[in-house]
Parts: structure tokens; sequence; C-alpha cells
């Protein structure tokens, strides 16, 4: 999946967001982002990792060195191992999946809160968040969506949504999944007369 979409991903994305809300009583957004978390420490690791490598290195093989090399080298040790450290994959390996998970949580009950999902009048806002770096996807009903749907059927959802990320095209899988739910909560949430599109599909929430 990429950090950046095209128009046409955009577009197909609003087109299936806006056919689940005209075949049941439910306000999707879907939010993307790069990632969860800034995951400072990382780099910082590696880079600290990097530098004992060196010094330890340069100290103990039986070669003299000048002091200009003993004091460079795990300078640029550090700077290069913490460019490594910045690699999202890098991250991804050197984080725990609790963490990851945690991380992820907490942004998309953030982004949850700050765009006022929990604000319709019936309670049936539905963020379903994905996050590049963690590979993760996480889905947050408001408590009159997540009462009418049944548990298992969200558990489900929850698995589908999840395994886009193991697929070779994450974008189309996303928007066939989207595409699979509106059958979903057409059962359980039919459409309603005079229904009002209280959250924008476009929702642009700033933290």
């Amino acid at each position: 999946m990429h950090k950046n979409f095209n128009q046409h991903f955009q577009t197909r994305l609003w087109e299936v967001i806006a056919d689940i809300e005209r075949q049941s009583h439910v306000e999707v957004v879907v939010v993307i982002r790069s990632r969860a978390a800034d995951y400072q420490d990382i780099p910082l690791y590696w880079g600290f990792a990097g530098a004992w490598l060196i010094h330890t290195y340069l100290m103990f093989i039986p070669t003299l060195f000048d002091d200009l090399t003993l004091y460079i080298g795990p300078l640029l040790a550090f700077m290069l191992f913490w460019l490594l450290g910045k690699i999202p994959s890098v991250q991804r390996l050197c984080v725990s999946k609790k963490r990851l998970q945690k991380n992820v949580e907490i942004m998309a009950r953030a982004l949850f809160q700050k765009g006022g999902m929990h604000h319709t009048q019936a309670k049936i806002g539905i963020l379903i968040y994905c996050s590049l770096l963690e590979k993760t996807t996480f889905v947050l009903p408001d408590r009159g969506a997540e009462h009418a749907v049944p548990a298992e059927e969200w558990q489900l959802l929850r698995r589908h949504l999840q395994a886009i990320f193991a697929t070779a095209n994450p974008d189309a899988a996303l928007l066939e999944q989207l595409a699979a739910t509106q059958a979903l909560f057409n059962r359980y949430l039919p459409p309603v007369d005079n229904d009002l599109n209280e959250l924008p599909d476009n929702l642009d929430i700033t933290l």
C-alpha cells in the first residue's frame, strides 16, 4: 500500500464508502496514515549500537589507527546506523507486535474522538484506520453500530481487513474488502428514510 495515494484510488475509495452508506444506516470513515507513532527510540538504539561496535572494533583490532579515525569512526557509524533505524521495515522488525498494535489502537481512538465520529445521532459511525508502517488495520465502531452487528461479524470483518497487508496489492484488497461490507451492514443496519450523511467521506482529521 502506497503512502501517497493517487486521485483514482481516492475517488474509488469515496465511491465504495458512498455505496456502503447508501445501502445501510452507517457512517463509514476510512483513514490511512503512514504510521501510528514515531518510534524515535529505534534509530537511537541502532545508532548507539553501531557506534559501540565500531569503537570496539577500532580499539581491539591489532592495527594502529590515528586519533582522527578513532574519533570520527564511531560518529560516522552512529549516523549510518541511525539512518538504518529510520527505515520503516527495520522499525517494524525491532518493535514488539504488542507495542505496534497498542500504538495503532491509541491513534485510531484519537482519530475517532478528534473527528467527532461519536456525534452521529444514532451512534452509527465506524472508523476504519489503516496504519502503513505497522501494517495494521483497526476497526472502531460507535456503540450503536457495535451493538447492532454481532460480535463474531466484527471479528470476521477485522480479520478480513487485516489480511489486506498479506496481499500483493493492498490498495485493491482494501477496496474489495470495503465493498464486501455492504451486505453485512445492509443486513444488520438497513437504510432508513431521510438518512443524512452526518460525516464526510473524506473527513480530514488533524491531530
